[in-house]
């Protein structure tokens, strides 16, 4: 009987020590990366920064921004070097207003997603426009015809050159061909499986697989699609909440070449990394604006030496991180 209280303490104790580990270095499975370097500066001169809302790795190494206030899109190579810039205010072809999410294909060609103009637009590796398509639909979500737009989030692309579109205040997904033709969409307001509320980043990873971050629903969801090109729900992660493998609004998302998942929980000022079966690999999650800190990080982006970029929107700055040795 004696020992009885002594056993529960010790319980309890280690109880106490597994959740700091989980909540300090991510849990199982692996070791947060390292802080290598930052870059900021607020302004709209050559390579400054304006809250940058979305990142990609284009096919040569080097870091794609969406410049979301100063209306451009930004590339860097993998110091933070600006190499150059595209982009304008205005509704014009080739012109940005608000591009919240920017991806590439294997050739380079740049995609944006022109949030504040309803569209998504095409561009060369110099950043010509090559195509331009999408409107916008009813102010409240109410006009949901096909191939129409409403503040559209994010886009991805495929191996056929097939582009996938988060209509965000439309609660769907849509995609299209690689002319900018409607073919098919998916998904209405709700929380069941296929369902979205306010769908912001995807990813495309090599299985041509789908990759969702369900902002309202505090999920990522997964999509993989049947021969004939249609959608077919693949899984589902995370919750509301602050523990780890629970999200506040993640915004950004991220996929390595191996298939291990990477969000940005913005709510919570933290990054998490999953395996390709959500298992928490790491969370890393100090707030702050020092060197590591983060501030409501907004887009990620990850290379396939496993260097993790990130866009810390609260912090008006990019931040580089090295695969811990």
């Amino acid at each position: 009987m004696t020992g009885s209280p002594r056993v529960a303490l010790i319980g309890m104790m280690i109880a106490v020590v597994i959740a700091v580990a989980l909540a300090g270095c991510g849990g199982p499975g692996g070791t947060p990366p390292k802080y290598a370097s930052q870059w900021n500066g607020r302004g709209d001169s050559a390579g400054a920064l304006n809250y940058a809302e979305g990142l990609a790795i284009d096919p040569q190494g080097k870091l794609l921004v969406a410049d979301t206030w100063n209306d451009r899109i930004l590339r860097y190579d993998a110091d933070g070097k600006s190499l150059s810039a595209f982009g304008l205010h205005g509704h014009k072809d080739g012109e940005l207003e608000s591009p919240r999410a920017v991806t590439t294909d294997t050739r380079g060609n740049i995609y944006v997603a022109d949030c504040w103009n309803h569209r998504i637009q095409k561009f060369s590796r110099d950043g010509k426009v090559h195509l331009t398509f999408g409107k916008k639909g009813g102010p409240w979500g109410d006009d949901e015809g096909d191939g129409l737009l409403l503040y559209p989030y994010s886009v991805a692309v495929d191996s056929q050159g097939n582009m996938y579109v988060s209509d965000y205040n439309n609660n769907r997904l849509q995609k299209f061909n690689s002319r900018g033709k409607f073919v098919l969409k998916w998904g209405v307001e709700g929380r069941q499986d296929g369902q979205f509320n306010h769908p912001g980043a995807l990813v495309m990873d090599k299985q041509d697989r789908l990759w969702v971050a369900d902002v309202g629903n505090n999920r990522v969801q997964r999509f993989r699609f049947d021969r004939a090109g249609r959608p077919v729900f693949d899984g589902q992660w995370g919750k509301e909440g602050v523990e780890p493998g629970e999200f506040d609004r993640p915004y950004g998302l991220a996929v390595d070449k191996d298939g291990n998942f990477y969000v940005a929980d913005f709510g919570n000022h933290r990054v998490q990394k999953f395996d390709s079966r959500g298992r928490l690999q790491y969370l890393f999650d100090k707030y702050g604006s020092g060197d590591g800190e983060l501030d409501s990080p907004m887009a990620l982006a990850v290379d396939d030496t496993g260097v993790l970029y990130v866009s810390d929107w609260g912090n008006n700055r990019l931040q580089k991180f090295l695969p811990a040795s």
